[in-house]
């Protein structure tokens, strides 16, 4: 099938949305199942609601992509592929993936459902491209960092480019924010993120002193790129996404609308107006287009703010005199500031622009502060307006026999598409008159609900011959019945697609438990006592350093993101290194450009491990081992590693990196424009102090920023059952590695209760992480 040069692709949280998309000129349409999907908040759709949802779609020539984008625990994977099963037997389009264990088993099962890898793997660069490519990926959803010379690179590949145009951003790359999960249990991997970007912090140093007043350092304004579609189709972006399956239809609408008169040069003021007006966190073109800080960061406010329609020019004790740039009607949301902060109200009337208004008000906004407009009830009349009177149609040709002695038939045409429908039913001849010419042209011209519209009409009717109105009407229903359902069998398009992944099978014949650390700050390495650990993990700046003081095998420690020519580097720094005996990956683009080297590979916590096919998936691959997800609970690890032979490793100490972003908090407070500054920068090492007090470690390497948890994993007698089961430990080192070692070499009781009480004078708390809990019960 022809593509076109691009695809609009809208969200949809119900049936409602659905029709907003279509009718604003969506080219596809993804929306969540009532499970599995990443915004488990949002109403989503059932079974019978997605039948619909298809077949309204696919009448109209829209696609329906389904999110499955979450990790799947295993006692849900039997349901999980039941799921798949009735996606695909009810004709979903395609497939939205994060779980790479479920995504191995859907390709397995259903080589030709189509499979597009979500923003929560985290794809990048052209590596990762590449590697989904040869899996049988017909997609990739990059993340929403992926600089444009990248997507230039990706569209090398033979692989549709998905990228985010519009709406609410995430500050840490997709599918690696832990925080909401460690925080409060609510995980976005499960859909259930709490926004903790979206909650004010305080910058301090380490000595307590408040550097950086309280603000919103890490909420995201909305991405607007109302201005650069062209250039991201032209850098290889194919399908253009707008965000936003909590939204209403009239938002859906507005949006999808502004962006298709974009891609067609039709683009007004008023529609880039209406886009603001909807909703927006203000706006930034993207990290990806070189927006930084505070182009980037909405520092004063995480929510919506509407637009800025007028001031306060004089305050009394119970009465506000206002003036306004624009009418306001009755209805509107306005919006005021006080010394408490801000508060809105309905208007209780009209207000015309221009002139002096008093206005009653709760409470005492400030002098000469900013009006602004959160909700325009005229703009929501009017787009509601413009759907109610959306209408697509077909033209139809129709042809039609009615002769005396003979059954009924009728022959529909529209584009391709043919259906003839003979009526079980003899034409009499009229004991009256005969049948109505018009009458019938009539009658056979309502087709209603239906997507088609009689063009053309041709008749064979003999005079004085009779066939009841009921019978006419029935011709019609029916052969518009055949067409729609020709439409619909010929509207899936089921390409099978082969993988061309290569499996390497490593026995690990003499599997135990090891201790292995690893370093993140060179300064806590020279400190330990390295004898008594089995490996020894650090980052690829400090491995000159490391070969200089000692000798010993090291493994090299991959951050989650680098472009496609960092990597090839990094690739060269380490291979040449003979010290180096393996690497720490965190992205499918690291295994794949290293794949071929004789090294060995470890899977650590970036690649989302959280079932058993995912362990089987990396092992098969040949991982030398894999770390299990820091989101499973103690029952979920043992039903994983319980019969298996791979190298698993579960996080057993240390704070465990909870968001990684290319974003700069403290770049709001320099008002830095780019990263230019990074490397000469003092500010790189602090924390973020919470509405509850509670203090996050902040440390900016490169050109990437850490947020690490507030309290250090410890585990207390169940890690013997790890060692039991022959799990490696694997420890987030700080100036307590020498006491955890050995604590878990042997453990005893009593000395569990000292380092805990040692650590907690530093840290406040320790934590068991999801040991106890989890992400999901089961």
């Amino acid at each position: 099938m022809k593509k076109n040069k691009y695809e609009l692709l809208a969200p949809a949280g119900d049936m409602a949305c659905l029709k907003a998309a279509v009718s604003a000129g969506a080219n596809a349409v993804y929306l969540g199942y009532d499970e599995f999907s990443a915004r488990a908040k949002a109403k989503n759709f059932n079974k019978e609601e997605l039948i619909e949802a298809i077949n309204y779609a696919h009448l109209r020539n829209v696609k329906i992509y389904v999110t499955f984008n979450i990790l799947i625990a295993d006692f849900e994977v039997k349901r999980a592929m039941e799921s798949v099963k009735m996606l695909y037997e009810i004709g979903v389009d395609a497939l939205i993936l994060q779980d790479i264990g479920i995504a191995s088993e859907i390709r397995k099962n259903f080589p030709d459902f189509e499979v597009h890898a979500s923003t929560q793997m985290a794809i990048n660069n052209f590596y990762g491209a590449k590697f989904l490519k040869n899996m049988g990926f017909s997609r990739v959803v990059l993340a929403r960092e992926t600089p444009i010379f990248e997507l230039e690179k990706i569209k090398t590949l033979d692989i549709d480019v998905e990228t985010f145009i519009h709406g609410a951003l995430c500050v840490c790359y997709s599918g690696e924010c832990l925080m909401s999960s460690m925080i409060g249990g609510k995980s976005g991997n499960r859909g259930e993120c709490a926004q903790a970007c979206r909650k004010s912090y305080e910058i301090l140093d380490f000595n307590e002193n408040k550097i950086g007043k309280r603000l919103y350092y890490i909420s995201p304004k909305d991405l607007n790129t109302l201005d650069d579609v062209a250039k991201i189709i032209k850098s290889g972006g194919y399908s253009l996404k707008i965000e936003g399956r909590m939204k209403n239809p009239e938002y859906v609408y507005t949006v999808v609308s502004s962006y298709k008169k974009s891609l067609e040069d039709k683009l007004t003021l008023e529609d880039k107006k209406d886009t603001e007006q909807v909703f927006n966190r203000g706006f930034t073109k993207g990290l990806f287009n070189g927006d930084f800080g505070n182009n980037f960061i909405s520092s004063d406010r995480p929510d919506n703010r509407g637009v800025e329609v007028g001031k306060v020019i004089e305050v009394t004790k119970n009465l506000a005199k206002v003036i306004f740039d624009e009418d306001i009607y009755q209805g509107d949301g306005i919006e005021f500031s006080s010394s408490g902060g801000r508060f809105g109200m309905r208007s209780a009337k009209f207000y015309p622009a221009k002139i002096p208004h008093e206005i009653s008000l709760l409470k005492k906004p400030i002098l000469n502060s900013k009006i602004n407009r959160t909700y325009s009830k005229k703009l929501y009349e009017k787009v509601d307006e413009k759907i109610e009177s959306f209408d697509y149609k077909r033209n139809l040709d129709v042809n039609l026999k009615i002769k005396i002695g003979e059954k009924p038939t009728i022959k529909v045409i529209s584009g391709d598409y043919r259906a003839f429908y003979e009526l079980d039913k003899i034409v009499e001849i009229a004991k009256k008159s005969g049948l109505n010419r018009e009458r019938v042209v009539e009658n056979i011209s309502k087709t209603g609900d239906s997507i088609f519209k009689v063009k053309n009409i041709s008749m064979d009717l003999d005079e004085n011959a009779f066939l009841s109105i009921s019978a006419i009407n029935e011709l019609r229903r029916e052969a518009i019945g055949i067409l729609e359902s020709k439409v619909l069998k010929d509207s899936v398009d089921r390409v099978e697609v082969k993988c061309n992944l290569e499996n390497k099978k490593i026995e690990n014949k003499d599997k135990k438990s090891k201790i292995k650390v690893f370093f993140n700050k060179f300064k806590d390495l020279e400190k330990s006592n390295l004898k008594n650990i089995d490996e020894i993990i650090i980052r690829a700046k400090d491995l000159k350093k490391f070969s200089e003081k000692y000798n010993r095998e090291v493994s090299i420690y991959l951050d989650k993101f680098y472009s496609y020519d960092e990597l090839e580097s990094l690739r060269e720094y380490v291979l040449k290194n003979e010290n180096v005996k393996g690497i720490w990956i965190n992205n499918l683009s690291e295994y794949y450009i290293f794949k071929d080297d004789d090294i060995k590979i470890n899977g650590d916590i970036g690649l989302n491990v959280f079932n058993k096919l995912s362990l089987d998936f990396f092992k098969n691959l040949g991982f030398n081992s894999i770390t299990l997800s820091p989101e499973l609970n103690s029952g979920q690890i043992q039903k994983i590693i319980i019969n298996s032979d791979a190298e698993i490793n579960v996080i057993s100490y240390g704070r465990v990196p909870v968001m990684t972003m290319k974003h700069c908090p403290f770049s709001v407070i320099k008002n830095c424009v780019d990263e230019r500054n990074c490397p000469s920068c003092k500010f790189k090492n602090y924390l973020l102090r919470d509405e509850k007090s509670v203090d996050f470690e902040v440390l900016r390497q490169n050109t990437f920023t850490e947020i690490f948890n507030s309290y250090p994993i410890l585990l207390d007698g169940y890690v013997k059952k790890l060692v039991e089961n022959n799990v490696s430990l694997l420890l987030l080192a700080d100036e307590f590695t020498d006491e955890v070692v050995e604590l878990y070499k042997n453990y005893e009781e009593e000395n569990f209760k000292r380092i805990k009480k040692e650590l907690e004078d530093k840290y406040r708390q320790v934590t068991k992480g999801h040991i106890n809990r989890g992400i999901v019960s089961g």
